[in-house]
């Protein structure tokens, strides 16, 4: 394929292809590592609290339904994921990865200020966190400087 010398030629039509192969990227591996946390909310809540470090010991079948719950809850979202991934066309793609840098930014500050000890699982998800905002927001802004 030859590249053209104009600005609206092929070089930007593979622009545009480059970026959107990238946020279909974010969005699936998100949506595998939602779906896992979602299914390990619903079928072994007990590890999902010891790794965020939930308390157990005041009313551990409360935190073990909430857990459930929220894994129900987060299926969806990976589901939603797959499929923007999948279907959605660019201007979609652009508007999925700023509702996951939302949703990100949102769970991680709640992981910060929430009220128990610093365990693996809740700094391996700050950490994963703090690897996808950048990403998101690099395959976002790239895609409007390149409009």
């Amino acid at each position: 394929m030859e590249i053209s010398p104009y600005r609206t030629g092929v070089k930007a039509v593979t622009l545009v292809g480059m970026l959107d192969r990238q946020m279909k990227l974010l969005l699936r591996v998100g949506a595998v590592s939602v779906a896992i946390t979602a299914v390990i909310a619903i079928a072994a809540p007990t590890l999902l609290a010891s790794a965020l470090g939930l308390p157990l010991d005041l009313d551990p079948e409360m935190v073990l339904w909430t857990l459930r719950i929220s894994g129900a809850v987060l299926l969806p979202l990976a589901g939603f994921m797959a499929l923007a991934a999948a279907f959605f066309p660019e201007r979609a793609l652009r508007q999925s990865g700023a509702l996951m840098m939302l949703f990100l930014v949102v769970a991680s500050l709640l992981l910060v200020v929430a009220p128990t000890e610093w365990v693996w699982g809740r700094v391996t998800f700050l950490v994963l966190a703090g690897l996808a905002l950048p990403l998101y927001f690099k395959a976002l802004r790239a895609r409007l400087r390149h409009r």
